[in-house]
């Protein structure tokens, strides 16, 4: 059946149960696994009617999933997968980071607002899925990435480890396999990853010194010390502690954040981080303790 319904189509079609029919097929495609555990967790469903409603959406969507004797757990047809509720990538990796909710396939919002500057098709929903589902496995993936610092567009082998979100862009954590540099561990952003495969060989599983534990940067909690940058206005200064939460008169802000997110948090927050030479660019903070986190930027 190859019908992909939109949320409130699905109420009405299937009523009380649309709701575990759309959150188990949002685990199947961004996990690549569904369990009776995951439904009985999220909806306090007892065995007998968790495995009623998998064997209903089975019915639904037969050539979606496969029940694993060897995982005694329901996994993903990949070939033959197809959604049976429509979603957005940003949707997903929203709810992937805090929990399935129903009320964001919805779409109706208690207040009216509006986003600002939302890049149409910027991430692809099947090429974040198969991303996603790696991560969730910890499997690699093969994929080609366009580097805004690299000529090296060739195809690269990566084990996605987390997601992270800088409020503008939705980016992955991986360890890069091809890389040849001294540190394996990188930043890399969603909407930049193309011709994705899965690698699911038993032999492409991820090695124990490819995972997250192993990265030095991210386990690194470093202390950042920020000053409003010395070129600002009194004017200027003024609005900016009201926008970062500072007191009247407080011109330096402590912040402890993850090694490897250093970099994006003074690109997100207009941090200057040169070394004296601030080429006549616009900046919030100087980063006063530069020297320390050198080995970050």
């Amino acid at each position: 059946m190859a019908i992909t319904y939109e949320y409130a189509k699905l109420v009405e079609e299937f009523g009380s149960s649309a709701e575990r029919l759309a959150f188990v097929d949002f685990k199947l495609r961004f996990t690549g696994i569904i369990q009776r555990t995951d439904l009985a967790e999220a909806f306090n469903l007892a065995e007998a009617s968790s495995s009623r409603l998998l064997s209903q959406y089975h019915e639904l969507k037969k050539d979606n999933m496969v029940y694993d004797r060897s995982r005694k757990m329901n996994v993903i047809c990949n070939e033959s997968y197809t959604p049976i509720i429509a979603m957005d990538a940003e949707t997903a990796l929203g709810m992937l980071s805090h929990g399935f909710n129903k009320n964001r396939l919805l779409d109706k919002p208690v207040l009216k607002y509006a986003r600002i500057g939302k890049v149409p098709e910027q991430l692809e929903v099947e090429q974040v899925s198969k991303i996603t589902r790696a991560m969730f496995n910890q499997h690699a993936i093969s994929c080609e990435y366009i580097s805004a610092y690299s000529d090296n567009h060739e195809a690269r082998e990566l084990v996605p480890l987390t997601l992270i979100s800088d409020g503008k862009n939705w980016l992955f954590r991986a360890y890069d396999r091809s890389s040849t540099k001294r540190y394996n561990f990188k930043n890399f952003n969603f909407s930049r990853a193309c011709n994705i495969k899965a690698l699911n060989d038993k032999n492409q599983a991820a090695q124990s010194y490819e995972l997250l534990n192993h990265d030095a940067k991210w386990n690194s909690m470093q202390a950042v010390l920020l000053e409003l940058h010395p070129e600002l206005s009194d004017g200027l200064k003024a609005a900016i502690r009201r926008d970062y939460g500072m007191q009247d008169n407080q011109n330096e802000i402590v912040l402890t954040e993850r090694g490897a997110l250093i970099w994006l948090l003074c690109n997100q927050w207009l941090v200057d981080k040169s070394e004296g030479i601030n080429e006549g660019r616009y900046y919030n903070f100087l980063l006063k303790n530069r020297s320390m986190l050198k080995d970050y930027l």
